[in-house]
């Protein structure tokens, strides 16, 4: 899903983009090559654009859903 904005991304917001996508690959254990680091680098870019700004918000939202809590 893509969203647009009419905002554009300013020095700070790709600073802090690139901050959460470094600890969640980190996290996550991802190595930078890994196609999922760029399946995971458009869902923050997309989140971003619909309006969650702040790192922390960024990380929940990226957060992996325990699927077994589901059933």
């Amino acid at each position: 899903m893509y969203f647009t904005a009419f905002e554009a991304l300013e020095p700070a917001d790709l600073t802090t983009l690139k901050t959460v996508l470094e600890e969640i690959r980190l996290d996550r254990g991802i190595v930078a090559p890994d196609p999922s680091l760029d399946e995971l680098t458009r869902d923050l870019v997309n989140l971003w654009l619909a309006g969650f700004r702040g790192s922390c918000e960024l990380k929940a939202m990226l957060k992996p859903i325990d699927l077994h809590l589901c059933q």
